[in-house]
């Protein structure tokens, strides 16, 4: 990597501070390194040769959620998200790898997915549902696929997603599929990790499953797989996050809702809102739930702050990672609400988990356990 290509992004940061504010993890480390404003004045010393890539870097650049907040109130323009990213390239090719992400890393490279299982279990979250079809959500041909991440097929907590998403699919009667094990990583951890140079591999093969299958649309319950096919992918489908979808489903009047009384407030996940620009189809899907009472958080939409589990950062610093989900479960329960919604399986982790750990009555859940509460049809 040329470290010149990123030089503008040097030059238009004035150093005003404002990108402190909206930093989670300068709301927590309280030093200038670790912020945006700090992290971009190492970068621009490396970058002109007045400083040199220690172990110490590496530290500081894992120490970021790459969740977006700063470039949202940066004045001038910089894409500090960008930066952030060319700089853990550039760390781990100079210096190797962190080695908190390297088990990640490793896993991807050998089962294809970030859990060390065998990749052909991706589809066993199907052994928990009742009254499965005789194809198991797992067809030769269809119109959609549904792509469905590593979180939700592996880790127990997040599989309640795909199970809730095929049975709103089966619902309205869309032509889907599920690619089970043939479906590898989106690559996306690859370039929290700086290890991008792997990626092409699995963007050829997810891409040659699905044209396999001569679908016409990939669906994406995961907001950062569904941005890594935006930004990375060949342009040959049409994307769909989850609620996109669903939110087309209602405008069809192919699905239908029982009420469902209580109060509920809505989590912004980074990679759906801020960094993807959909903050409306999740707030109308709730709003088209009868009985659903919708409080928002002082902190929504491009100002929503980060769950905790952005940037890797479970990996390289789970107590940092704790800290900020701590943050955000604050701000949620000042709402009132007695349920918090997001639309992110790795936000669903990272505050349920930190909910379970201090004991807190808060429900979290996704957007699709609380569509599939309310249809009519399940």
């Amino acid at each position: 990597m040329r470290m010149d290509l990123i030089s503008p992004e040097f030059d238009q940061c004035i150093k005003c501070g404002l990108c402190l504010a909206n930093c989670p993890i300068n709301h927590e480390l309280f030093l200038e390194k670790y912020t945006p404003r700090g992290k971009i004045q190492l970068a621009r010393a490396y970058g002109r040769g007045d400083a040199a890539i220690t172990d110490h870097y590496r530290d500081i650049f894992a120490r970021c959620l790459l969740c977006g907040a700063c470039s949202v109130t940066c004045p001038s323009g910089v894409d500090l998200t960008m930066v952030f990213n060319h700089m853990r390239k550039e760390i781990t090719e100079k210096r190797g790898g962190f080695p908190s992400m390297k088990p990640a890393v490793d896993s991807l490279m050998v089962h294809h997915n970030i859990s060390s299982e065998d990749n052909e279990e991706r589809g066993d979250w199907r052994e928990d549902m009742d009254n499965l079809p005789r194809h198991q959500y797992r067809k030769p041909k269809a119109k959609v696929a549904y792509f469905v991440g590593c979180v939700a097929s592996f880790f127990p907590m997040a599989q309640i997603i795909p199970q809730n998403m095929v049975r709103i699919l089966s619902a309205a009667n869309v032509d889907f599929t599920i690619l089970a094990g043939d479906e590898w990583c989106c690559g996306f951890p690859l370039m929290g990790a700086g290890t991008e140079k792997n990626m092409d591999k699995f963007v050829q093969h997810n891409v040659e499953k699905v044209r396999s299958l001569e679908a016409e649309s990939v669906l994406f319950s995961c907001p950062s797989c569904h941005r890594m096919w935006r930004e990375h992918y060949p342009n040959d489908f049409k994307l769909f996050h989850a609620t996109q979808f669903i939110e087309q489903l209602i405008d069809e009047n192919t699905l239908s809702f029982n009420e469902i009384p209580g109060s509920v407030t809505y989590h912004d996940p980074c990679d759906l809102g801020r960094n993807g620009g959909e903050y409306d189809a999740p707030r109308r899907i709730l709003n088209a739930i009868p009985g659903l009472d919708l409080v928002e958080m002082e902190n929504v939409r491009a100002g929503s702050i980060c769950c905790g589990g952005g940037g890797n950062l479970e990996m390289t610093d789970p107590v940092l990672s704790g800290k900020v989900a701590h943050r955000k479960i604050h701000e949620i329960r000042k709402t009132g609400a007695e349920t918090v919604v997001t639309a992110c399986q790795q936000c669903v982790r990272s505050i349920k988990g930190r909910v379970r750990r201090e004991k807190l009555d808060l429900e979290v859940i996704d957007i699709t356990t609380v569509v599939a509460r309310g249809l009519s049809h399940v």
